[in-house]
């Protein structure tokens, strides 16, 4: 899921956070760290400032889990005019697509360890499903969160023991949020003026082999699913119907 990637066989170039970027509010404790980017970056000026669509990144994923626990978010802040351009260049609803990359993300975080196999047709059944609720966002769960100290509203869909959910009510930005264990509704945010909590630094380009090695050095910068040793109910209750009949 990590962003950056064009195929070539070249090093991704390191990338600009050229835009607003926000997590969990400073005030609540727990390791922090900067987890994707998505978009692409190969052949860009990471020097000239420049933000043009296809080179430079149009979400950035960060981390957070609650202090002493495996719980926390997965916290995404998508440019919302590059977004819209990178994802809708014919027009469309831009919310869908937001809705999308949140669902997909929790699809992917609530996988169990890779050590639990993985029947045939599964993965395939879940993003299809993930694709399916997205163009439905707009029955998804409503819920309040704050941003810097302002309510906004956001839509929620739950699925196999997580969350995600997201809010299109910020002038810059589109921000999609993923839980486990941390519940929806009254979510703190707030924009992330120190980045060197999360490790990184924002006023320089961001290296993805150098954020792949800070992250390998520390152990508890990582999301673990709600089960690690199984698929949940939901999830198995996608499985193909040849398959379900052959157990």
């Amino acid at each position: 899921m990590t962003g950056g990637s064009s195929g070539s066989a070249s090093e991704p170039r390191p990338v600009p956070v050229d835009f607003p970027v926000y997590g969990l509010h400073p005030r609540i404790p727990g390791p922090r760290w900067v987890d994707f980017f998505e978009g692409g970056n190969v052949g860009s000026d990471a020097g000239s400032g420049r933000a043009e669509v296809g080179q430079a990144p149009w979400a950035l994923w960060l981390g957070q889990r609650l202090a002493d626990t495996e719980c926390g978010l997965r916290i995404g802040s998508l440019p919302r005019l590059r977004y819209e351009r990178a994802m809708c260049p014919g027009g469309g609803d831009p919310h869908a697509e937001v809705a999308f990359s949140a669902a997909f993300g929790l699809v992917n975080l609530t996988l169990p360890d890779s050590s639990v196999p993985r029947p045939d047709g599964l993965i395939e059944s879940l993003l299809a499903h993930a694709e399916q609720h997205a163009r439905r966002y707009e029955k998804w769960k409503r819920v309040t969160w704050r941003v810097d100290g302002m309510s906004v509203r956001a839509r929620i869909w739950e699925f196999a023991g997580g969350w995600t959910g997201f809010t299109g009510d910020l002038d810059d930005s589109y921000v999609a949020v993923i839980g486990i264990g941390v519940a929806p509704e009254e979510l703190s945010l707030a924009r992330v003026t120190d980045p060197t909590s999360y490790g990184v630094d924002f006023s320089v380009p961001i290296s993805f082999a150098d954020l792949g090695r800070h992250r390998a050095t520390r152990p508890e910068a990582w999301l673990p699913p709600p089960r690690r040793d199984a698929f949940d109910a939901e999830q198995l209750a996608l499985l193909p119907e040849d398959h379900t009949n052959a157990q």
